[in-house]
């Protein structure tokens, strides 16, 4: 490996562990205030942005994104295994493995998050169907 490479790797590393680090320390805060779903909503013109109207935005953004990826209601089509990247506390792959039944693997740099997404997928009764791991490194088949 080249001395450049090398950099890059070291740089690489340190900063997924600044990130991992960062959500360690914050993901309660978070949990508190966006809940189950750690990423923004989807709201209609002229919507309410109420905290409860939010949560239910959040909802929102994951069926506009199947939307928008076309995503067949079809029973024999819908996924059987999905991968949900950078899955936070894991309320958007909870959300699709009872949507779809399917079986669903959630990674994030942050060994708190994983914990406490399996934690919350556990108390849900989805433990058989749904695993989290905190992972730096990912590698496509």
């Amino acid at each position: 490996m080249s001395v450049n490479a090398t950099a890059t790797a070291t740089a690489t590393e340190s900063l997924q562990k600044g990130i991992a680090e960062f959500y360690d320390e914050s993901s309660g805060i978070w949990e508190n205030i966006w809940g189950d779903h750690m990423h923004h909503g989807f709201y209609e013109p002229g919507s309410d942005v109420s905290l409860s109207d939010h949560r239910s935005a959040q909802i929102r953004m994951i069926e506009e994104s199947l939307r928008f990826a076309s995503l067949s209601e079809d029973s024999e089509e819908k996924p059987k295994n999905i991968v949900d990247v950078g899955c936070g506390i894991g309320g958007s792959s909870r959300y699709l493995a009872k949507k779809y039944g399917a079986k669903c693997q959630g990674i994030t740099l942050s060994p708190v998050q994983a914990q406490r997404a399996q934690a919350l997928a556990n108390a849900q009764g989805l433990e058989p169907k749904v695993k989290y791991a905190m992972q730096y490194t990912f590698s496509l088949l």
